[in-house]
């Protein structure tokens, strides 16, 4: 209660009742915490015109009457009106001697608030109050008591926006506390922290698979010790093998689906359900007393598509104040926002270990397999390395007697002898063209890892190859043109895997040429690469087998031309694709049926690889 109200209360007193003096006295509680207002106030008649250190003067004198007991204490008067002549003595210490005391009256006003006696007010009056007088004192105590509710109204008001601006600030740092935690154990700790400071102590029950669990309490950690040991409880970390089920709770389960935010819930049946045996009347009676639980408010916890993710219980520290429901359930949805995003990120966090053990299996697994079918394959090279060398070697010795043979070496041969020898001796070339493509194969697929890349000059390494097919290309009478010039950009890569690629697409040419047509060998520079082409005049190659020309084992088996029938194992340009895509280069083929073919394939020039490795 502020003072100019107590004042303006004395000074409107004295003026309409004509008093010498006027004493309001209020309840302790009423006068709230304001220092400078003690159970007194005082005003002299005439109090506007009266020097404020009479005013003190006299305040202090009615006091020191009231201690000796010469004029009653209040408030506990309960008579509309009191009236009574004052005695000498107080006339004296009020220097109001030049009054008789027969002319000295005492009216006491009792003063109510919200139907509840509040104070009293004294008017000291001079001669005996007339009828009128009697109605104009209760008049003026049915206004100051008024005055006195509605000023008391209005400083409640003002508190309570006070808290709630002081509430709202609290919730806006709590939400934005919440919103930074990204751990279970900090967001749990940050609800205790931010609840107590809007005046609850708290707890919470988390629905795990096992059932609710108590997982975190606000109270010190003495006090939570002292508490798990009347429920038989050694270490906190044992809590959640004490999981509740909410379907055998009927409380708790009610309190995990009730529709409102906030719902009151008496101590003893809560601790009931949630300890059961554990904590009969007589431990609930204590456990009470020590957490302070008089009052108890659930508010559920819930989360996307309604979701129950527990129950937060809040116990008022204040059990003087009303605590502030909306408070408890705006801070409640903003909890059960942070326990979600935790919970949910736990949930990915741990379905994400899952699948990375997964993957790791299913990594280890196939790595294991790659590695088994890897060591498969390389016993598989170095079978087909070893058969195609042993047969090779009887091979050349059959050929070789072939020969002479057919040469009459070793006496005369009929005709029909000789038409067999050829035969026997075609075919054996034939094997031998077969045995040498698996030898080329099986030599590139163990010797893959240990390719040299070295700048070489390509039109030398296009002559070396043509060299080496010469004898073939005079045989047949083919025309053989080399396009490459002698200025032409060195390459990087094998040279010798390139000799082998330029080789077998010169004998792929020269097997599909008829007796008589050309071969252009040619290499054309481009910005950063070489592209080499190797083109014929022969039968061509259909449309529908031109995407699979160079599958491994892959064979074209409706062309028409005699020769071409005699095809190879389908490894050559397999070995042609591979070693050029090692190069970093591409592999292409452009053909039409009965106008020949053209491949072509791009190999790194060697200074362009030099200035991308330069800084």
């Amino acid at each position: 209660m502020e003072l100019r109200v107590c004042q303006g209360i004395v000074d409107d007193a004295a003026a309409i009742c004509g008093a010498l003096v006027a004493e309001l006295r209020l309840r302790k509680d009423l006068l709230g915490d304001d220092a400078s207002l003690d159970l007194t106030q005082a005003a002299v008649g005439g109090a506007l015109a009266a020097p404020k250190a009479r005013r003190e003067d006299t305040a202090r004198k009615l006091e020191e009457l009231v201690a000796q007991g010469a004029l009653p204490d209040g408030p506990g008067i309960e008579r509309s009106v009191h009236l009574a002549r004052c005695s000498d003595e107080v006339a004296q210490a009020l220097e109001l001697g030049r009054l008789p005391p027969p002319e000295l009256w005492c009216a006491d006003v009792p003063l109510t608030v919200e139907s509840e006696s509040a104070g009293m007010l004294r008017l000291l009056l001079e001669g005996e109050p007339r009828r009128s007088m009697v109605r104009a004192l209760r008049g003026v105590g049915h206004e100051a008591s008024l005055q006195l509710g509605q000023e008391r109204g209005r400083l409640r008001a003002l508190a309570d926006l006070a808290r709630a601006r002081q509430n709202l600030g609290t919730l806006a740092a709590a939400a934005a506390r919440l919103r930074r935690e990204t751990e279970r154990r900090e967001v749990l700790q940050a609800i205790a922290e931010e609840l107590r400071k809007l005046g609850f102590e708290s707890a919470i029950l988390l629905a795990e698979p096992e059932g609710l669990v108590l997982t975190h309490m606000s109270y010190r950690r003495p006090v939570i010790d002292e508490a798990m040991k009347l429920v038989g409880v050694r270490k906190i970390s044992e809590l959640s093998e004490h999981a509740v089920d909410p379907e055998r709770q009927p409380l708790l389960g009610s309190l995990l689906r009730s529709p409102e935010p906030v719902a009151p819930v008496r101590a003893h049946a809560l601790l009931s359900a949630i300890w059961g045996r554990r904590a009969p009347r007589p431990v609930r009676q204590k456990l009470i007393e020590l957490l302070g639980l008089q009052e108890l408010l659930a508010a559920p916890l819930r989360g996307a598509a309604d979701s129950a993710l527990g129950i937060l219980i809040a116990a008022p520290q204040n059990a003087s104040e009303e605590p502030d429901l909306g408070v408890l359930s705006s801070f409640s949805l903003q909890a059960s926002l942070a326990l979600e995003r935790v919970l949910m990120r736990e949930r990915m966090r741990a379905q994400a270990k899952l699948i990375d053990e997964a993957v790791e299996d299913r990594t280890r697994f196939l790595r294991e397999a790659n590695e088994r079918l890897q060591e498969a394959d390389r016993r598989k090279d170095n079978f087909l390395a070893n058969v195609s060398h042993e047969l090779r070697s009887p091979l050349v010795t059959m050929l070789g007697y072939t020969d002479l043979l057919l040469a009459e070496k070793m006496g005369a041969v009929n005709d029909r002898q000789r038409q067999c020898l050829q035969v026997a001796r075609s075919s054996g070339k034939r094997l031998r063209a077969f045995i040498e493509e698996l030898l080329d194969f099986s030599r590139f697929e163990l010797t893959r890892e240990s390719m040299t890349f070295q700048p070489f000059d390509l039109a030398e390494a296009v002559g070396h190859a043509l060299a080496n097919l010469q004898p073939k290309f005079l045989e047949r009478r083919l025309n053989v043109r080399q396009r490459v010039a002698r200025g032409t950009p060195r390459v990087l890569g094998d040279r010798e895997r390139i000799l082998q690629v330029l080789t077998n697409l010169v004998t792929n040419a020269e097997r599909h040429c008829r007796d008589g047509g050309k071969i252009v060998i040619s290499a054309q520079p481009r910005p950063g690469f070489v592209l080499v082409s190797v083109q014929d005049n022969g039968t061509g190659i259909p449309a529908s087998h031109v995407p699979k020309i160079f599958d491994r084992l892959y064979q074209v088996g409706d062309v028409k031309d005699a020769r071409s029938r005699e095809q190879g194992l389908g490894l050559g340009l397999n070995i042609v694709k591979s070693i050029v895509e090692a190069h970093g280069g591409e592999v292409s083929v452009e053909s039409e049926v009965g106008k020949g073919s053209t491949f072509s394939f791009t190999l790194p020039l060697a200074e362009a690889k030099a200035e991308a490795a330069s800084p």
